[in-house]
């Protein structure tokens, strides 16, 4: 599995100067390549592979000394990334999507990335030649160590956390609050624990989620905590005259603002996801295969949905799970908040969202609805687990290599429960 690492980096002002140059060529080169296709496509009904546009570039840096001036890695990989854009737009073509999606025309790029290339070291006690991939990072003495940049020399990066596993690729973003270094590295994948502790969650606006045992978490509504002061700023920007130095120092505060919402929103989600395992010590994780996609397009309800990132935290329940052996999955979220959880009958009238209480008319229990709902969505997967009825989708976010090696192409979600039908959970 893959597993990145972001540190800081602190490049000098002429390293930094060179580095924006870098991206408003990368994004020349991105638009170039796009264009290459889209006039291919059009005038002779052709489409350009990667490999194709590739050799363009190797005729192009022979040719032109802006082009040389660029490390090569970083262009190739430019490339790969439109290459894997047409890639997903054909996809959805094929697939008959509403939204096909087609590669637009970047007005900027924020980050450049290259992959570490592989070196043959031989070997002093056997005599026989390695192959050893270069290391991207010189430890000093002192606070800051330096990363080998190609055509840059060394940058002063902040190691506050040590890498794991063999390194492959390097990223180098530009955020409002300065340079970060995305390093992406290989280790092996963490074996799966026997499921025996579940705890199933059900989110929500009113509070961010229920858990199957009845406790709830407060939803800190960070974009409206900050949309004052978004608001302030944002006016203030509109005073600014277009092209002016405080028009773009007006414009990086704003940024900065919104950056800091973010990283409070991401932080917030992470140890939320890290207490769900490891405080409460659960190795199954349960919550619905809701579509956010779709729910956002509630007028009234969009803004709270963005706000709380849903998606986000699935993504992130099913990553935690996949890197610490444990077992995230979802369960279809049909009729989960209009069934009883003692009796498993059916409201007869369909509960609307105002209704925050869920009273059964035929066993007289009277539960909350969000904890209610998470119960079923509990007694769901524990049917499916057992093979039981309640019908539906059952998915888990297992270790991607496992997934590659048995021949599926989107690894993120495979059915779950092959081999343990047999076993049963510990409800809550």
């Amino acid at each position: 599995m893959r597993l990145t690492f972001r540190y800081p980096v602190y490049p000098t002002r002429t390293q930094e100067i060179t580095l924006l140059s870098w991206l408003d060529h990368l994004c020349e080169l991105q638009n170039s390549a796009r264009h290459d296709r889209k006039v291919a496509w059009e005038t002779e009904g052709e489409r350009v592979s990667c490999n194709e546009q590739q050799k363009k570039l190797t005729v192009a840096r022979e040719k032109y000394a802006d082009f040389r001036a660029v490390p090569q890695d970083m262009q190739v990989c430019a490339l790969e990334r439109m290459d894997k854009a047409f890639d997903a737009f054909y996809r959805r073509c094929k697939k008959g999507a509403t939204k096909k999606g087609y590669p637009r025309h970047r007005k900027r790029i924020r980050s450049m990335t290259w992959k570490l290339r592989m070196y043959k070291v031989k070997n002093k006690s056997t005599g026989e030649y390695e192959r050893v991939r270069e290391n991207p990072i010189r430890e000093t003495s002192w606070k800051h160590d330096r990363l080998k940049v190609p055509k840059l020399g060394e940058v002063k990066i902040y190691m506050h956390r040590r890498l794991q596993g063999d390194p492959k690729e390097i990223s180098l973003v530009k955020k409002a609050s300065g340079w970060y270094a995305h390093i992406s590295c290989e280790i092996p994948d963490t074996p799966k624990v026997e499921p025996t502790d579940a705890i199933a969650v059900d989110v929500g606006t009113t509070h961010y989620l229920t858990t199957s045992e009845g406790e709830k978490e407060d939803n800190p509504r960070w974009y409206r905590q900050a949309e004052r002061l978004t608001r302030k700023h944002s006016k203030d920007l509109s005073r600014k005259k277009l092209g002016s130095n405080r028009r773009k120092k007006q414009q990086h505060k704003l940024a900065l603002h919104h950056e800091r919402t973010t990283n409070r929103r991401k932080d917030f989600i992470g140890k939320l996801v890290y207490k769900l395992y490891h405080h409460q010590a659960n190795n199954v994780l349960i919550a619905e295969d809701l579509s956010v996609s779709n729910m956002v397009q509630n007028q009234y309800l969009s803004k709270s949905i963005s706000d709380a990132s849903w998606g986000t935290f699935f993504k992130w329940a099913g990553d935690i799970a996949e890197r610490d052996g444990f077992h995230f999955h979802e369960v279809d979220p049909k009729n989960t908040s209009q069934t009883c959880s003692s009796c498993g009958q059916k409201s007869p009238k369909k509960l609307s969202l105002a209704i925050r209480t869920f009273d059964c008319s035929f066993c007289g229990t009277s539960l909350d609805r969000d904890h209610n709902a998470a119960r079923n969505i509990l007694y769901k997967a524990a049917a499916a687990f057992r093979g039981e009825r309640w019908v539906t989708t059952l998915n888990e976010a297992r270790n991607k290599n496992e997934a590659r090696d048995l021949g599926f192409k989107h690894a993120e979600q495979l059915f779950l429960f092959d081999d343990h039908r047999s076993q049963v959970f510990r409800l809550g």
